[in-house]
């Protein structure tokens, strides 16, 4: 109980981290898109923005200023910049919603390269009248003759960036009698290289975009983790369960409890192995239960003919459907152990199904020779499952010792080619090969496979066919291709 429970807790932690994995990628993507917008261009665009709409604030309340006076404000009566903020050059700041940029006075000449974020109101010749920086450019001084030309060939503003400054040129208008008259200009600029701030609540760093985003993708991925968990525990409750009882039911089989049953739940891959498990159990029962029941020669063929054409078949069908559960399940999946001891155990069971097959079948041999036990297992085969088996059987002289041997080819090869190659004719065929030799030749129309991969495909059976032909001092051989069928040659030497 205690493994089944680790088994349990170790799935769900499967989950838990397939789960958190899933959000980290999204969360990854995520801020691959968004970083390169808050590190590059988007950034800039907006700080061009800002000063703009900075420049027609302060243009708008000239305009209206100079209607009033009937000229510019000058100095004292429109006064640029905040005397209680202090920036440094290179540095700027935004106001509290974010939409406009703060401007300082700054009376004195600052030190260092960087520029300072200023504005300055002057009049249609560039002459400045009000200025925010005036310890560089006083009132009276000029402004820069490539911003009035940019004025003239944008007459309703303009805003640009350049190597050091994001600026921004609006013109001052008053309205007289539907008219409106361009009195003057007001300039604005922003360092590049200024990491803006709001001061109030709101920022625009980079890292300000990014919390956000952060903080949303973690309350996901903690929200994930127990979701992730309860998901894991109920999902595979009940798929353990059927794996367990398998297990369980499949160790007391080969321990000899043939009454065992598993009930069958659905129709996926373990639903397959519980039927497969449960008809296997049931012939193997009967025909335990027949062979004690009956002790005659007679009987005990009918019994191998019995556990060749369903037992053995029915624990070739569990294997395979074990193996390709093993298969399809996930590299490193916990149901691993479970499904190959399953595996093992039905290998283990068909390999005993096996050897005692080959036990009960020689009987008909003890009574006659070679040719006819060849004829009789011709016969069965063609009774029993329907096979067309020819047979072309030659007088040939045979060491009696070496008959047991090839008729257990004959068998192996018989039931190898009705397992795997689903023919339509086979022929046995036994005669003299000349120079004293004896060949026994089993060929197929079926199929056909790879030689090469027949370890795979036959498991033990060719192993064991090879190793009796080399005890009698002969020779097998393998001829098949992929659709081309199967013939496999058993040649003897001379009678000694």
């Amino acid at each position: 109980m205690r493994r089944g429970w680790g088994l349990r807790a170790r799935m769900a932690g499967s989950y838990v981290l397939v789960t958190a994995a899933a959000v980290i990628v999204v969360e990854a993507v995520v801020l691959i898109v968004v970083v390169p917008g808050l590190l590059g261009g988007g950034q800039q665009d907006a700080r061009v923005l800002v000063a703009g709409l900075t420049a027609r604030e302060i243009a708008s309340n000239a305009g209206e200023r100079a209607a009033q006076l009937g000229r510019l404000p000058d100095v004292a009566q429109f006064p640029l910049g905040d005397r209680n903020l202090h920036l440094l050059p290179g540095q700027a700041q935004l106001t509290a919603d974010g939409a406009e940029v703060r401007i300082p006075y700054t009376a004195e000449a600052q030190e260092g390269s960087a520029p300072m974020s200023m504005a300055l109101l002057a009049d249609p010749s560039g002459r400045i009248v009000t200025s925010s920086y005036p310890a560089r450019y006083p009132v009276g001084g000029e402004i820069d003759a490539g911003v009035l030309a940019k004025l003239k060939t944008n007459p309703k503003g303009y805003g640009a960036e350049g190597r050091e400054v994001l600026w921004s040129v609006v013109p001052v208008s008053v309205i007289r009698a539907d008219a409106r008259d361009v009195v003057g200009l007001v300039y604005v600029q922003i360092p590049v290289a200024a990491k803006i701030k709001a001061s109030g609540r709101r920022g625009t760093t980079v890292w300000d975009g990014l919390s956000g985003q952060l903080g949303l993708g973690l309350l996901v991925l903690l929200g994930a983790l127990p979701v992730g968990a309860v998901f894991g525990l109920l999902s595979t409750r009940r798929l353990l369960g059927r794996l367990r009882s398998l297990a369980d039911s499949t160790d007391a089989v080969a321990a000899g409890d043939y009454e065992r049953r598993v009930p069958v739940a659905g129709d996926d891959e373990v639903a397959r192995l519980e039927t497969g498990f449960n008809r296997m159990a049931e012939r193997l029962a009967e025909a335990m239960a027949t062979e004690r029941a009956l002790a005659g020669a007679g009987e005990r063929a009918r019994i191998a003919r019995e556990l060749h054409d369903s037992i053995s078949q029915d624990l070739f069908s569990l294997r395979l459907l074990a193996g390709g559960l093993r298969r399809a399940l996930p590299e490193g999946s916990p149901m691993h152990p479970r499904v190959e001891a399953m595996e093992r155990t039905v290998t283990g069971t068909l390999r005993e199904m096996q050897a005692l097959l080959l036990e009960l079948r020689p009987v008909a041999l003890r009574g006659a020779g070679l040719i006819p036990a060849l004829d009789e297992l011709a016969r069965a085969y063609r009774d029993r499952l329907g096979i067309p088996v020819e047979t072309e059987l030659e007088p040939v002289g045979l060491d009696p010792a070496a008959e047991p041997a090839l008729l257990r080819v004959a068998q192996e090869a018989l039931a190898n080619a009705v397992k795997h190659a689903r023919p339509s004719t086979v022929v046995v065929r036994l005669a003299d090969a000349g120079g004293g030799r004896i060949e026994l030749s089993v060929r197929d129309d079926g199929a056909g496979f790879d030689p090469d991969r027949a370890a795979d495909r036959h498991g033990m059976g060719l192993g064991l066919m090879r190793e009796r032909v080399a005890e009698l001092g002969g020779e097998l051989r393998v001829e098949s291709a992929p659709d081309r069928g199967t013939t496999v040659r058993a040649t003897l030497g001379p009678v000694a």
